[in-house]
């Protein structure tokens, strides 16, 4: 990165703040369309954890429009079946094999390659150790400024942009700089993640299982490599380890009467707590936020990181239509009305599965089981749920996004 002049800001047409997978798409999608833009992160490299692991066939569509499904797809693990198990019993299975889509399955992918991926189709810098403090407008557009890591002490900088696109997570200085609250809650219940290598279990390679028991909820599905992602919620009062052992895990399922077992120590493991909060707004002015720092839910179904990525990229069509001269200003108005939506349903839709899941009362327990049971075997409530689950619902793909082509090159100077 170049130094600027004293006094006079780098200019661009967007800046992106976060360069997580919201935060990549928006950029992929921005530069396939020709718009001038930087990427800022506040950490010093990339994901290296598995984090979000589960890509649906509505994120696959997405980028397959970026031009890289196709290699995430061979780098995952497909997932044909969501199935809900009660202390072993069967309640209901969720098929993703027939969805009207040209990826009829759910992806098992670390977090970390997901990034790794966009990054290599972005095939542009991501600027590292950039921490922003201050987003303020400036004439026509918003100059944003913070401070870069430098060798010694962190250096200022500056960037003056049309728009900018906070994708900087739950904890979003961009969200916060332009003053837009966070409403919600904290579920009280701990959550532990993990990924292990597993001995024998009794459900195929292609199921994730949604296990529920009077203990908690505990999520298994099948990553790369053979590993496992396990999702477990724990009581408030619990004692947990801020990294989840080996020991720890298996007492965890044995409690909980799954008949599986861990064959080595975790790979990767932790404890978190988990919120579901939506911005009051998505927008103020040109700025715009998409991805966690719009909206935070619970893991289940894994719709975060798809949600997000979503955003990403009806937020930047609509930007590329608007810089491209390809669409009026009024377009940007729909990407609050249709994501605000969106994460809205997500919102209501993963709290009352989560509520759902972690009943211990005897009686609703024996309720859920009659309600699942029967409604896994009515087909239009089955299809409506698989629509939802996948996403495609939901899809900016499905939606009236505005007509966008890449604009030409600028001619080269003499």
């Amino acid at each position: 990165m170049g130094t600027e002049p004293a006094g006079r800001a780098e200019q661009v047409e967007v800046v992106i703040v976060g360069a997580g997978p919201t935060g990549l798409t928006a950029a992929l999608r921005l530069t396939q369309m020709g718009v001038r833009h930087v990427v800022l992160d506040a950490g010093p490299a990339p994901t290296q954890t598995s984090n979000a692991a589960l890509v649906h066939a509505s994120t696959l569509e997405i980028l397959a429009e970026l031009g890289a499904a196709d290699e995430l797809v061979e780098a995952g693990g497909k997932v044909n079946r969501i199935v809900m198990v009660d202390r072993g019993r069967v309640l209901a299975r969720v098929g993703l094999t027939d969805v009207p889509s040209s990826f009829p399955f759910a992806l098992g992918v670390p977090q970390s390659t997901t990034e790794e991926i966009l990054l290599r189709r972005l095939n542009g810098p991501v600027r590292r150790g950039h921490r922003v403090t201050a987003v303020r407008e400036d004439g026509d557009g918003y100059l944003v400024t913070g401070t870069a890591a430098g060798p010694d002490d962190p250096v200022p900088f500056e960037v003056r942009a049309r728009y900018v696109i906070g994708a900087d997570g739950s904890h979003s200085a961009v969200r916060s700089a332009i003053g837009l609250d966070f409403p919600g809650e904290t579920y009280p219940s701990q959550f532990v993640l993990a990924d292990v290598e597993l001995g024998e279990r009794p459900f195929g390679d292609d199921e994730a299982t949604i296990n529920l028991s009077a203990r908690g909820v505990t999520v298994i599905g099948r990553l790369p490599g053979g590993t496992h992602r396990i999702i477990a919620t724990v009581d408030p009062g619990s004692e947990v380890p801020q990294a989840p052992g080996r020991a720890y895990l298996d007492t965890v399922l044995s409690a909980r009467g799954i008949d599986v077992r861990l064959a080595a120590a975790p790979v990767w493991s932790s404890r978190f707590r988990v919120h579901h909060r939506v911005a009051d707004r998505f927008r103020s002015g040109g700025v715009f936020l998409a991805g966690d720092a719009a909206h935070v839910h619970s893991p289940a179904a894994g719709q975060g990181m798809n949600t997000g990525i979503a955003d990403a990229y009806d937020l930047s069509t609509r930007l590329a239509a608007v810089l491209n001269g390809q669409a009026a200003e009024p377009v940007l108005d729909g990407y609050e009305t249709e994501r605000r939506a969106a994460a809205l349903e997500v919102l209501r839709f993963t709290d009352r599965l989560t509520k759902l899941a972690m009943l211990s009362n005897p009686a609703a327990r024996a309720a859920r089981r009659a309600l699942l049971g029967t409604g896994s075997r009515v087909r239009p409530l089955r299809h409506r749920v698989t629509l939802w689950i996948t996403g495609l619902k939901r899809s900016p793909l499905r939606s009236d996004l505005p007509a966008v082509t890449p604009r030409r090159p600028e001619p080269a100077k003499p």
